[in-house]
C-alpha cells in the first residue's frame, strides 16, 4: 500500500510538473516569439495610456493602438527585411508617445472628415514635425505637420494607384498632375492648409531647377499638400541626397503601405520638391528605405501621399 502511494504522489508531482513546464513555454512564445511565429509582443501594439481620453473638440488625438504590417519581403539587406524584420515578422508603425510631447512618428487619428469619429484604420497620421514655412524658410513651432498613413487616389486610401507628378516631365512647375488626387476640403472639411499657395522649394530651399525658376503652386480647394524634403530632413536627421538605403530607419513611419513592407503595395511617393542639378527630377520617399528621385513623369510606381497642417492647439497630446 506504502509503495503504492508513493507511486500515485510521484504521478501527481510529473504531471504537476509538465503543467508548469507547458504554462511557461506559452507565456514565452506568446511574449518573445519562442517556438512560433509571433514576434510582436499584443501589449506593445495597445498604447494604454491613451485608452479612453476624450478628445475635447480636437481634430487629432494620439492613437489608442498603433497599426501593423507583415514584411513580405524576402529576407536580404533591403526593403524591411534589410531593417531588422525577418519575413513573416510585423512591423509596428509609429510610437504611443509621451503626453505633453510630440516626436517625430508619434501616432494620431484626426478627424478630417468632421464627421465626429476618430477612426483609427482610415484617419491615422505621423506627427513629422514643426510646419515648414516655405515663404520664409523656417519652421513654424505653432504649426504640425503630420502625414497620412497611405497614398491615395481621388482623396481616398490607395496603397497601389500611382500617378506622375508632373506629365510634362519638367520639374519647376509643382505636382500638377499628381496634386489633383489629394483629398478635397470638402472630403476632409475639418483640416485646411496654412497656406492653399506655397513657394516652390527644391532640396537646398533654393527656388530654381536646372530648367527653371520655381514658382508658386496653388493648392486651392485641396486640404492637403505634399510633403517637403526640409521636413523630413528635420524629422529624420538626415540630409537628403546621399541615396543611402537605411537612412529612413528612424522614420518608419514614412514606409506604410509602400513597398517597403510588401510587392504589391507601390514603391514610392511624391515629396513636393523638385531636384535643383536637373530640369526632370522630383524627390521622393523611396521603399529602398532612402530619400530618392525620379522623373516627374514617372507614373508607373508613385503614389501621392497627403500632409496636413493643424495648429498645435487642436492636437490633443
Amino acid at each position: 500500500m506504502r509503495k503504492k502511494r508513493i507511486n500515485k504522489i510521484m504521478i501527481i508531482i510529473v504531471l504537476f510538473l509538465f503543467m508548469v513546464m507547458g504554462i511557461g513555454y506559452a507565456y514565452l512564445s506568446r511574449t518573445l516569439g519562442v517556438g512560433g511565429n509571433v514576434t510582436v509582443k499584443p501589449d506593445l501594439t495597445i498604447c494604454k495610456d491613451n485608452l479612453g481620453i476624450s478628445a475635447e473638440g480636437k481634430i487629432c488625438k494620439r492613437a489608442e493602438k498603433l497599426h501593423i504590417e507583415v514584411c513580405s519581403q524576402s529576407n536580404s539587406s533591403i526593403f524591411c527585411s534589410g531593417a531588422g524584420h525577418r519575413q513573416g515578422d510585423n512591423i509596428v508603425y509609429g510610437n504611443c508617445g509621451t503626453s505633453g510631447e510630440l516626436k517625430s512618428g508619434d501616432a494620431f487619428d484626426c478627424d478630417v472628415d468632421g464627421d465626429g469619429v476618430y477612426n483609427s484604420a482610415t484617419e491615422r497620421f505621423y506627427y513629422v514635425g514643426d510646419y515648414y514655412d516655405a515663404t520664409s524658410k523656417s519652421f513654424n513651432n505653432s504649426y504640425a505637420t503630420l502625414i497620412y498613413y497611405n497614398n491615395v487616389k481621388a482623396g481616398e486610401p490607395n496603397n497601389t494607384a500611382t500617378f506622375a507628378y508632373d506629365v510634362s516631365n519638367e520639374n519647376w512647375h509643382g505636382p500638377r498632375t499628381g496634386y489633383v488626387e489629394l483629398p478635397s476640403t470638402s472630403q476632409w472639411n475639418k483640416v485646411t492648409l496654412l497656406n492653399e499657395t506655397r513657394q516652390l522649394l527644391n532640396e537646398s530651399a533654393g527656388t530654381t531647377t536646372a530648367g527653371g525658376t520655381l514658382g508658386i503652386f496653388d493648392y486651392t480647394d485641396k486640404a492637403a499638400r505634399l510633403l517637403t524634403v526640409q521636413e523630413i530632413n528635420q524629422a529624420c536627421g538626415i540630409t537628403v541626397g546621399s541615396y543611402k538605403a537605411g537612412e529612413l530607419d528612424t522614420c518608419e513611419y514614412l514606409l506604410e503601405n509602400t513597398y517597403y513592407s510588401s510587392p504589391s503595395n507601390a514603391y514610392y511617393w511624391w515629396l513636393e520638391s523638385a531636384v535643383s542639378s536637373n530640369s526632370n527630377c522630383v524627390w521622393i520617399v523611396d521603399g529602398y528605405r532612402f530619400v530618392g528621385n525620379d522623373f516627374a513623369s514617372n507614373a508607373a510606381s508613385h503614389g501621392i501621399r497627403p500632409a496636413i497642417d493643424v495648429l498645435k492647439t487642436n492636437i490633443l497630446y
